[in-house]
């Protein structure tokens, strides 16, 4: 079923037993399928892919693999090594965004796991493989904040109105892309409080399907300004239209939207994904619950806990930094101890008071 050249006979025999037992315990490989080069497997993986994931997740997994080296695709899958991986990783960090990386690897260990199950490798080389820290992810753009946002808004209102209020819309819903183009007027609620219910993506150039996680179909509570901004995109239509259309009364698409903002001029360092981020982060540091801001999201809790952990720890970092400084004593210049010259115009000793400032008698407290 096997075969391989040793130079010892010890190794030969080594080599037998390992791959008996892998026989005996339904775990064998063969090594003439061990030495397919990885682009091959890459093929075979698409091609199985196509059909059972959505048309976007397969366009997004192909991309993925697309951005492997032409040395690391030419090598035999089974020779590739968790060492082999965290090297990749790292080299690719070099040229791309840490998250960019990050996707990546979603896709290689997904990648990975089929070639396990299609028997081109026994094990897992990239899932026991963390992300590598990588010095991009310094260069990657700011969080948005308030003010970065208002500055966002104001530059977009110039060059259209109607684009800067889907902008604004987004960064209070934390809806995606996809979800805001698929909304209809019908899913818009006034009691028992004013909310969307988000009940199908449509990312562009592709058909609707459900949201893109498990909890995706959701409602989500619209703060004063967001209603407004959607009542009067609901002005007129019927229950069956986009709630947010274009300028000219179609479906949205990114491109044009983009295109009538000037995004990459308005906001050169940000994502309209980002927009999410803020709402959530906003949710959040307001003191919504985990749970809420999840399940309003369309998130797994602990995916929002890990994602965010750095604005759950800004509370008790704020409540530390105020303790700090109720308790340090001041040494500005408008409290400063007092003292007195002495002969010759040089300072004499600090008046320090004590608890008995302000009482009479023989001791003066200096």
């Amino acid at each position: 079923m096997a075969d391989k050249t040793f130079t010892t006979r010890r190794a030969a025999e080594a080599f037998e037993r390992q791959q008996k037992e892998a026989l005996h315990g339904g775990g064998f490989v063969s090594p003439q399928q061990q030495r397919t080069p990885v682009s091959e497997v890459v093929t075979a993986f698409l091609d199985a892919r196509s059909g059972q994931v959505a048309p976007h997740t397969l366009r997004t997994d192909r991309d993925n693999l697309a951005a492997l080296p032409g040395k690391f695709l030419a090598r035999p899958i089974g020779s590739v090594t968790e060492a082999d991986v965290l090297a990749l990783l790292t080299d690719l960090l070099g040229s791309r965004a840490h998250s960019t990386v990050a996707r990546i690897r979603t896709t290689l260990s997904a990648l990975w796991s089929w070639a396990v199950r299609e028997r081109f490798t026994p094990t897992n080389a990239v899932r026991g493989v963390r992300m590598p820290s990588g010095a991009v992810q310094a260069h990657e753009g700011a969080p948005l904040t308030p003010l970065i946002l208002a500055a966002v808004l104001d530059a977009q209102r110039s060059r259209s109105p109607h684009g800067a209020l889907i902008t604004e819309w987004l960064s209070l819903t934390g809806l995606r892309w996809s979800e805001l183009r698929a909304l209809r007027v019908g899913d818009l609620q006034d009691v028992p409080f004013p909310a969307v219910r988000v009940l199908r993506a449509a990312s562009d150039g592709y058909a609707e399907k459900s949201p893109k996680t498990a909890r995706g179909r959701r409602t989500v509570p619209l703060v004063s300004r967001a209603h407004e901004i959607a009542k009067a995109w609901a002005a007129g239509k019927g229950p069956g239209d986009y709630l947010a259309s274009s300028a000219t009364g179609l479906q949205l698409r990114g491109t044009y939207f983009r295109r009538a903002v000037a995004w990459t001029t308005t906001s050169p360092d940000h994502t309209i994904h980002d927009l999410r981020h803020y709402a959530a982060s906003t949710w959040l540091r307001q003191g919504i619950p985990i749970n809420q801001v999840a399940a309003w999201l369309g998130d797994d809790p602990r995916t929002v806990l890990r994602v965010y952990a750095h604005v759950l720890g800004e509370a008790q970092d704020m409540e530390a930094l105020r303790r700090l400084n109720a308790s340090l004593p001041s040494h500005s210049p408008d409290t400063a101890p007092e003292t007195e010259s002495g002969e010759g115009g040089k300072v004499g000793r600090t008046r320090k008071m004590g608890s008995d400032q302000g009482k009479t008698g023989g001791d003066g407290g200096i």
